[in-house]
């Protein structure tokens, strides 16, 4: 029996794909088991802290208001905290918030105008949304809003959801403290649109019960119209909550057959 080497033919070990090409799929490929992971993180961490009953999470906050860095928490007025604060407190009682939740609204000295609810049952108020909204019902709007996100423990689902990628991020060896802000917002953004539209069909359904009416619910953006067009940094309110036409269009429908004569725009006070 006699064996002889066969001559192998050329390239038969070299792919007929460049390698940069092939480096940008296995890139690509790993680029979307990342993010498919991150967003089943997300969602899981928020469904999770969810779970947490308010009692605990107010135990958690207590008193402070939990900020992003440069939002200062200065009163701005004494009396307009207290007018802001019993608005809440009326559309609360009409929302049906869960059992034991406890709402604090706090009206802070900032020109930027910006509103959100954070941990703890704490919204916030900036002076400046204050004084450029042009009516109550407009800020009834705002606060009926965010009093929805409260009731739908959002923020504590968000904070949830953001621990899950921050440890994502640890296990991979990124910058969890730098990267999980930017790929939070990009898992969040199909979320972040329907929570928003929860949020305003609750806030409507409030006003309905509160004014017999949605009149003024669109004033937000009308008042924030000046800021946008000056070519100033959209405030975080808008950053957050897309203020798309679609939006817009939904709540000046929702104020039809509105009679501004018989059912006029209550004044809110001056700072």
């Amino acid at each position: 029996m006699t064996y002889e080497n066969p001559r192998i033919p050329e390239g038969i070990n070299v792919t007929r794909e460049s390698v940069p090409a092939e480096f940008l799929r296995l890139l690509a490929g790993l680029l979307l088991v990342v993010v498919v992971a991150a967003l089943a993180l997300h969602l899981a961490g928020g469904w999770l802290a969810r779970q947490v009953p308010f009692a605990l999470e107010r135990s958690w906050v207590g008193e402070r208001l939990l900020l992003p860095p440069g939002i200062g928490t200065d009163v701005a007025d004494a009396q307009a905290q207290e007018r802001v604060q019993a608005l809440a407190r009326e559309l609360a009682a009409g929302m049906a918030l869960p059992r034991g939740m406890t709402v604090d609204v706090h009206l802070v000295r900032e020109d930027v105008p910006n509103a959100f609810a954070t941990l703890g049952g704490h919204v916030l108020v900036t002076e400046g949304l204050y004084r450029r909204l042009p009516s109550e019902n407009a800020l009834a709007m705002v606060l009926a809003h965010e009093l929805a996100h409260l009731r739908a423990r959002d923020p504590i689902a968000a904070a949830g959801g953001g621990a899950a990628l921050t440890l994502l991020l640890l296990a991979l060896g990124g910058d969890a403290e730098a990267l999980a802000p930017q790929l939070a917002r990009l898992v969040q953004l199909g979320y972040s649109r329907q929570a928003e539209a929860r949020a305003d069909e609750a806030a409507i359904a409030a006003l309905l019960g509160h004014y017999g009416h949605a009149g003024g619910a669109a004033g937000l953006f009308e008042a924030l119209a000046d800021y946008d067009g000056a070519g100033r940094e959209l405030p975080a309110l808008l950053a957050t909550h897309p203020a798309d036409a679609a939006r817009i269009a939904r709540l000046q429908e929702a104020a039809r057959g509105w009679d501004a004569t018989r059912q006029p725009l209550v004044a809110l006070p001056a700072l």
